[in-house]
């Protein structure tokens, strides 16, 4: 936040926070919550199927957002009380479940990149200059190549299901003691279970298209959002701006990555496109701040509505 907010003149701040149109703002923020998370639930539903055929939408959906809040409260947290949730709600198995979110974010993470060396192409030196000593294009490629390989085990992994069994009852009799050795080895199979929409090459296409059906509505968040403030850049331009806003919200910080999301955003609009640092970063603290009290709001609206119906199913 302090180097977000270095230099900024507050008078001129607040006379651009003035003269926004939040309504802009407000629909911005809600197309990236809303069409974004709906697409996203449509995709973990392909991650599902092999544990879980026919779970609906409207609790795939539920369980995101409830997601959401708590990783805006406690970083990370999310990816382990969404699986949580889902599992009791659906009766299946909760490592599976969370396997199915390890899924998720390899492929966030695998878009995102892919997303930042198209950006590459566009604005390659502009990107080296603002952010240079951060050397964010050697770490960008550094994690394209981590992932690879993680995603190319995994895939090893399943196609060969009975020997990585095998291997891993040795593994876990070999290093841990007896009375965990057995749990272990369930949990971990099951987390790999996770990974089995793999053996559905038929699904790809479509967990591709909705992968970029994602992207994109964050992109259009970012995009019209920028109307609030009228900043002229392209729908082009908007996607580096998001992509180097997604490179922020990997570091865990409280409050949805606040001060990096702020830093990150300000310097590519500033650096990269010219936009006045006023002007800059009040489009990413509006930007940030809509989309943190939306998750908050919604979030909380869906774990009171959920812990009513586990409540109830509980008591029938």
């Amino acid at each position: 936040m302090y180097l977000a907010f270095k230099g900024i003149d507050f008078d001129k701040l607040f006379e651009e926070l003035k003269k926004t149109n939040y309504l802009y703002a407000i629909g911005g923020s809600l197309i990236g919550i809303f069409i974004g998370s709906y697409f996203r639930a449509l995709r973990w539903k392909y991650f599902l199927d092999p544990l879980k055929k026919g779970i609906h939408i409207k609790n795939l959906f539920s369980a995101i957002m409830v997601g959401y809040m708590m990783n805006a409260l406690i970083p990370r947290s999310g990816e382990v009380s969404r699986p949580l949730l889902l599992a009791k709600k659906e009766d299946i198995s909760r490592a599976a479940t969370f396997g199915t979110i390890v899924v998720e974010r390899i492929i966030d993470v695998l878009t995102m990149l892919i997303m930042f060396g198209f950006c590459l192409f566009l604005y390659r030196e502009k990107i080296s200059e603002a952010f240079g000593e951060y050397d964010i294009i050697s770490i960008a490629l550094y994690a394209s190549i981590a992932i690879l390989i993680v995603v190319v085990v995994m895939i090893l992994m399943i196609l060969n299901l009975e020997k990585t069994e095998v291997l891993i009852g040795k593994l876990t009799k070999k290093f841990l003691p007896k009375k965990y050795n057995e749990k272990i080895h369930d949990i971990f199979i099951s987390l790999i279970n996770g990974f089995l929409f793999i053996k559905y090459p038929k699904e790809y296409l479509k967990i591709f298209v909705l992968s970029v059906l994602i992207w994109g509505s964050y992109v259009l968040s970012a995009y019209v959002t920028m109307f609030a403030f009228k900043i002229d850049l392209s729908f082009l331009d908007a996607n580096l701006v998001q992509t180097m806003m997604a490179f922020a919200m990997m570091i865990p910080l409280p409050g949805n990555s606040a001060g990096s999301f702020h830093f990150f955003g300000k310097t590519v609009l500033v650096s990269v496109f010219g936009i006045d640092p006023e002007l800059a970063i009040g489009y990413v603290s509006v930007l940030h701040l809509l989309g943190l009290i939306s998750l908050l709001i919604i979030g909380f609206y869906y774990s009171m509505k959920e812990n009513i119906k586990l409540n109830q199913k509980l008591n029938q």
